[in-house]
């Protein structure tokens, strides 16, 4: 219940701590320094607790540091720390072998060494162990809280039954070299030195760690002698024996220097003093001032700034407005003061960080919202213009002396820009000389004053671009490309009507045709059933000649027929 009471605290005061934005880069670690130790016992013995932020601004970290309670016992110091801030102080338990803190700045800080807790411990037994961190975050200073941990590195701790000498106390002694050595003629000369961690001696470095020196050793050396002293032009003369690399604890801030010395057969040779400077303190806390308020209408608002660093010294700042470039400026060169680039209306994050010569930082930021001037006003604008036209005119009012910037759109594409002055009445005019195609333009218009400052964009009513009027049908203007689409659908109609006539016509003297056909049979039947009746009857007529009446009847059905014949067949034909 009670980790859970100490991550949500955590999270709350990370929130509100916040101060400026950085990149959610998951990659912070947070360390004990040094990783290793030797020591006697009773003999007192110091670990840092760092943060390797990554270059991500934060602000707040915590953690839960568990050691052997039959092994050691311990006290936090604070005094040196970063963190000026605590939501929980150092708690320790040298009962149950933990240390707890959650601790925090009002600014966002970044480094490879942050300093946040000194624990001081002291064995009262002898074995080795570990110092752990169990649980830990480090709270990037971005307005969220976001734990931008990644890595946490523990320690371990030797304790033997006899007192160790400090200089043994972290680092190995280094390997000897036996050999006979060669006959020289002179002094040796000044040793090649390299330091791998902090290559150059007029830099600062803000890396606090372990570090190994090495250099080249000639075949006439039998000795070599080395010194780490805050002494700039100390000259060893102890030999430690031949050996070619050597491993140092890690520095405390400042300036020291490594002397290294080689011996052979006639003497000392010219020592070589490296300078290695250490800076792992971010430049003092600062806060941005904005005379102009931080709600204002001038585009270009003054933002104060200043802050220094005692040991390094300050190098640059550098300025990033919302998520644009960021812009180094010297320290040297620096006013104290800084007016951006005009800014549009609206938001504007401004993020300043204080960056010392070994790279450790320190970061503040605001809001700054830049209020519109007044816009144009459109008062006139021709909303139909035909092809034949060259140029689209707008009139207006606006600020007097302010510029009016112009941007004329066609179907939404930008396809010309403009600006006009307005005179001392606030008017101004303009006109757009351009080759206008079909469609539909428009043109947006924005205030633009002396100091930079814009107003909210406008928009114009709508242009349409059609063809030359050639007539009017009531309320319709006509031009040719009307005309023509018109033309060609008559024209098209009367072939569709023509079309349609010919083929009912066509269609009605098929089914004529077709019923002729039917009307011929169906005669020709009832005809050929007449002429049947008839030869059978003339066959007969011998036997009966008292029939002469019937066979009359029967020839006039044949004519009947034949008529009926020709009356439907001609008026079918017909």
């Amino acid at each position: 219940m009670k980790t859970f009471i100490h991550r949500t605290s955590f999270a709350v005061i990370a929130a509100a701590l916040c101060l400026m934005p950085a990149a959610h880069l998951f990659a912070a670690t947070l360390y004990l320094a040094p990783s290793s130790s030797q020591v006697g016992h009773g003999q007192t013995f110091t670990v840092d607790v760092k943060v390797d932020s990554a270059g991500v601004g934060f602000n707040a970290a915590q953690a839960t540091i568990n050691f052997p309670a039959s092994l050691l016992q311990v006290s936090a110091d604070k005094s040196n720390s970063s963190f000026n801030f605590w939501l929980e102080e150092p708690t320790v338990s040298n009962t149950q072998g933990s240390i707890e803190f959650i601790g925090g700045t009002p600014y966002g800080i970044s480094g490879s060494a942050i300093q946040v807790l000194r624990l001081v411990f002291t064995p009262k037994g002898t074995g080795t162990g570990a110092i752990t961190i169990a649980n830990g975050a480090v709270t990037a200073s971005d307005g969220s809280g976001t734990n931008i941990l990644s890595t946490m590195s523990d320690a371990t701790i030797v304790i033997s039954p006899t007192r160790v000498s400090a200089a043994k106390a972290n680092m190995p002694s280094p390997a000897l070299i036996t050999r006979t050595a060669v006959a020289a003629q002179n002094v040796p000369a000044k040793p090649n030195l390299q330091v791998p961690l902090y290559p150059t001696d007029t830099q600062w470095y803000n890396q606090m760690s372990a570090f190994v020196a090495s250099w080249d050793l000639p075949s006439y050396i039998t000795g070599v002698s080395t010194v780490l002293n805050k002494q700039p032009n100390f000259n060893p003369a102890t030999t430690e024996g031949l050996f070619d690399s050597k491993s140092f604890g890690a520095l405390a801030d400042g300036v020291s220097y490594l002397h290294v010395r080689f011996k052979n057969n006639i003497g000392w040779g010219t020592a070589v003093h490296r300078r290695i400077a250490i800076d792992t303190q971010p430049p003092l806390g600062f806060k941005i001032a904005t005379p102009d308020g931080d709600t204002t209408d001038n585009p270009t608002p003054t933002l104060q700034f200043k802050t220094s660093d005692a040991l390094s010294g300050l190098k640059e700042y550098q300025i990033q407005i919302d998520t644009g470039d960021v812009i180094s400026i010297p320290a040297a060169d620096f006013s104290g003061s800084y007016a951006p680039q005009p800014l549009l209306p609206g938001d504007h994050r401004v993020l300043v960080r204080a960056v010392d010569q070994a790279g450790n930082s320190v970061e503040d930021f605001v809001v700054i919202h830049i209020l519109p001037i007044a816009p144009p006003s459109i008062s006139f604008l021709q909303n139909k213009l035909s092809l034949d036209q060259k140029s689209i005119s707008l009139r207006g009012t606006a600020i007097p002396g302010a510029t009016v910037l112009l941007v004329m759109h066609q179907d939404g594409a930008e396809i010309a820009r403009a600006s006009a002055l307005a005179d001392i009445n606030g008017v101004w005019e303009k006109t757009f000389v351009q080759t206008l195609q079909n469609g539909i333009y428009q043109v947006s218009a924005q205030t633009q004053d002396r100091r930079g400052a814009l107003s909210l964009v406008v928009e114009s009513p709508a242009v349409t671009v059609r063809p030359d009027v050639v007539m009017f049908i009531g309320p319709f203007a006509l031009g040719w490309f009307e005309l023509s689409v018109i033309g060609v659908c008559l024209a098209l109609m009367v072939m569709i009507i023509i079309l349609l006539r010919v083929m009912s016509r066509r269609n009605r003297r098929e089914a004529h045709r077709a019923i002729a056909g039917k009307d011929v049979a169906a005669m020709s039947t009832v005809l050929e059933d007449d002429i049947q009746n008839l030869e059978s009857d003339w066959r007969n007529i011998k036997q009966k000649l008292s029939d002469g009446l019937h066979m009359s009847a029967r020839v006039a059905v044949v004519h009947g027929a034949v008529a009926k014949l020709k009356k439907y067949v001609g008026r079918e034909v017909g």
